[in-house]
């Protein structure tokens, strides 16, 4: 049995982009899923954070998934994430960072979309096991957590509508200027695993946390505005990322 345990919420598009890289280094890891809320009186124990993932590695504990990444190119080496040249590592660092900070306004905006629809606190809290009545109780508490959290409200929902299409201009612009699949060289690095996780939760790839709702049930603009994003380079790009690398 591992030493090897990634703590983590299955939802979370962070936790993704640490399971990515685990798997494609062939890393055994156990899955510890903590309970939204609760969670916190653990992270903080562990590593004096509030957030997941959370990679205990046999005697090292260490929170965040961009410290995770660069622990685990540190450690195991084996198919590294991170190019050997000094100028393609750099360009993967700093897209690593853009792609990361993106990641919170993916979150903000989709949330904002579909927070209330109850497939969302279901894909949060069915992979405890809890007990029907207490799921029933915990599912208002942890909407309304999530809400306050992660700022879901009208005008930060909006202005992260914005950032997003920003960065998804910015992938298309580095796609349009590259000359393969990937976004630095001609592998997977660490900014192909950031960008395409913290975006995959705006394309539900199939086999995902993310493909738990029916798409045809949402308001008609919403379907009209994510059927686009599929048909955008950005997101035919994250789609083929997770045909062809996950």
């Amino acid at each position: 049995m591992t030493d090897r345990i990634l703590y983590q919420f299955p939802i979370s598009h962070y936790c993704e982009k640490t399971r990515w890289q685990l798997d494609h280094k062939g890393l055994d890891y156990q899955i510890r899923n903590l309970l939204p809320g609760p969670h916190r009186l653990r992270t903080r124990l562990m590593a004096r954070i509030d957030t997941l993932p959370i990679l205990r590695d046999d005697r090292r504990t260490v929170g965040d998934s961009t410290k995770i990444a660069y622990y685990l190119e540190k450690y195991y080496p084996q198919r590294s994430l991170l190019p050997a040249a000094p100028d393609q590592r750099a360009r993967v660092i700093e897209l690593e960072q853009q792609f990361d900070r993106l990641g919170v306004d993916v979150r903000r905006w989709l949330y904002g979309q579909i927070i209330d629809r109850p497939e969302v606190m279901q894909a949060m809290l069915n992979p405890y096991g809890l007990p029907g009545v207490v799921q029933s109780v915990l599912t208002p508490l942890t909407r309304e957590g999530v809400r306050r959290l992660y700022r879901i409200e009208p005008k930060a929902v909006m202005r992260s509508e914005q950032r997003l299409e920003e960065g998804l201009q910015l992938l298309e612009q580095i796609l349009a200027k590259g000359k393969g699949d990937y976004l630095v060289g001609d592998q997977l690095t660490l900014a192909d695993v950031a960008a395409a996780s913290l975006l995959a939760p705006l394309l539900s790839p199939a086999g995902t946390p993310w493909d738990i709702i029916d798409e045809n049930s949402h308001p008609p603009a919403l379907q009209v505005q994510l059927q686009k994003l599929r048909e955008r380079p950005a997101g035919q790009w994250v789609m083929a990322r997770y045909a062809g690398d996950r």
